[in-house]
């Protein structure tokens, strides 16, 4: 016998082109159904994160405040360098906790920087002069934060006595 070699019954492994074309098929049905959710998802925990953290600065600002420094202490929108405070009701590009060291908020040289937060990707609208807490802990003004993505929203409240409280579904 000359050099014919003859294959019985060899099994190929692996998948057709038509089988991995249908899993792939499936595959995108289930991502187009999951991550529309899975978006909301994010955003809605985005919210909640920044609404805490607009919470956060305004209690550390009351707390240094009224146990620390027994002087006066804000919590305002930060200007460009993260160094005072700009007066304005977009807060979306950053916010900073400082003292009053001077008479002006807005000059570097008339404030402590204690703490900043940089800017996020919601709106957070609203209280144009920030919150000022004084000696005694108390806020001379009450004043609303707005904070809202695409589909929810949140109020952050400041009363006259300094305490916030977060609202659901905006102010």
């Amino acid at each position: 016998m000359g050099g014919v070699i003859l294959l019985r019954n060899v099994k190929q492994r692996g998948f057709t082109l038509i089988e991995l074309m249908v899993a792939l098929v499936v595959l995108g049905i289930l991502l187009s159904i999951g991550i529309p959710s899975f978006n909301s998802i994010i955003e809605s925990t985005n919210l909640r994160s920044v609404t805490h953290s607009l919470n956060s600065a305004t209690q550390l600002a009351r707390s240094e405040a009224l146990d620390r420094r027994n002087e006066d202490v804000a919590v305002c929108r930060a200007n460009g360098a993260f160094s005072a405070c700009s007066f304005g009701a977009d807060w979306s590009s950053g916010w900073v906790v400082v003292a009053l060291t001077g008479a002006d908020l807005e000059t570097n040289t008339d404030v402590e920087v204690i703490r900043v937060w940089e800017a996020v990707d919601i709106t957070v609208s609203g209280a144009a002069n920030g919150f000022v807490f004084n000696g005694s802990g108390r806020a001379p003004t009450n004043g609303d934060l707005q904070i809202q993505n695409n589909t929810e929203s949140r109020c952050l409240r400041v009363n006259g006595s300094g305490r916030a409280a977060v609202v659901e579904g905006g102010c």
